[in-house]
């Protein structure tokens, strides 16, 4: 296998434990938001993406971590301001 490949199957693997433990973690604890789950999956995207670096150069993955980072900020937006309006 080559470099690149090798790189994808850890970010595969460390992406599929990081989640697992998460979703378990939190389905133990009894948590029942959705967008925790959401927000602990993406931040398991982004430590596994940061140690791994599986590929930069390509304009999807780009697309991909936009998108992410987006959904990941206004999920904390909205719990902010759910905390504020309180």
């Amino acid at each position: 296998m080559g470099k690149l490949q090798d790189r994808v199957l850890a970010f595969i693997f460390m992406f599929t434990v990081l989640t697992a433990v998460s979703t378990l973690s939190l389905s133990l604890i009894r948590e029942e938001r959705v967008d925790f789950y959401a927000s602990l999956s993406i931040l398991a995207y982004y430590v596994s993406y940061a140690l791994t670096r599986p590929a930069t150069g390509y304009r999807h993955v780009r697309v991909l971590n936009i998108a992410l980072l987006a959904l990941f900020a206004l999920i904390i937006a909205y719990r902010v301001y759910g905390v504020l309006a309180a």
